[in-house]
């Protein structure tokens, strides 16, 4: 094994002496991976999981169950899952699946960086419940009539991730997929804008669209909060 400060032997951290404190401090060692095919990831994922420890898909990737996968293209596919995390180390999430069958395929990694992030345990499950039963201060009727409860109309901005069937999970998308898929999305956002109790309109940010906006026009829309930055 290597580690930061090592001695020669590489088994034994050095002690180092922390700054302004008597007592030393340890320098944690990190894992080195085998020779082998994934063995540049596995050495950054056990540097990131001592650099960056909140990271919670490189603090919850586990060695054995990653070797314990049947095949090469398993082990593949669970390291494109956590690319981001590789690649961004002060991600708070650090993983996406890249199909919906992954949730299963990867259950025991996956359900062990859910129930992390939410703070449940890893058997937990959702239930949605949008009843207004027992809520206070509704206006009569109990529904939720801004007009009723003395408010002006309100604007809201929504940011949705959501995908179809037909289209792969955002981190496995070509390019080709995305132009695709908003194509297909454009459809239905024409039928929308000619109806009168909707309306509006759709700016879009690929070349050669028939909506596209050029950067004076995108950035006039982050100002006014309406487009989301470029991450």
């Amino acid at each position: 094994m290597g580690c930061a400060n090592s001695k020669a032997d590489g088994t034994t951290a050095d002690i180092v002496k922390a700054a302004g404190k008597a007592e030393p401090v340890k320098v944690v060692p990190l894992q080195v991976a085998p020779e082998g095919p994934f063995k540049a990831d596995l050495d950054r994922i056990y540097a990131v999981k001592v650099s960056n420890p909140n990271n919670l898909a490189i603090k919850n990737f586990d060695t054995d169950y990653f070797n314990s996968l049947a095949t090469d293209e398993d082990r593949t596919a669970l390291i494109q899952c956590v690319r981001s995390g590789i690649e961004n180390v002060d991600s708070g999430m650090g993983c996406y699946a890249m199909q919906p069958s992954d949730y299963d395929r990867f259950k025991p990694f996956f359900s062990k960086v859910l129930s992390d992030y939410h703070k449940v345990g890893a058997d937990a499950k959702h239930v949605n419940d949008w009843s207004l039963e027992g809520v206070e201060g509704l206006p009569d009727g109990g529904k939720l009539d801004l007009a009723a409860l003395g408010l002006p109309p309100l604007s809201m901005r929504v940011r949705v991730g959501r995908n179809l069937k037909e289209f792969p999970l955002p981190g496995a998308m070509t390019k080709e997929d995305r132009i695709n898929m908003e194509t297909k999305m454009c459809a239905a956002f024409d039928v929308l804008k000619n109806m009168d109790e909707y309306g509006g309109g759709y700016n879009s940010l690929t070349p050669g669209h028939t909506n596209f906006i050029d950067d004076a026009g995108y950035d006039a829309l982050v100002k006014e909060h309406i487009m989301f930055k470029d991450m």
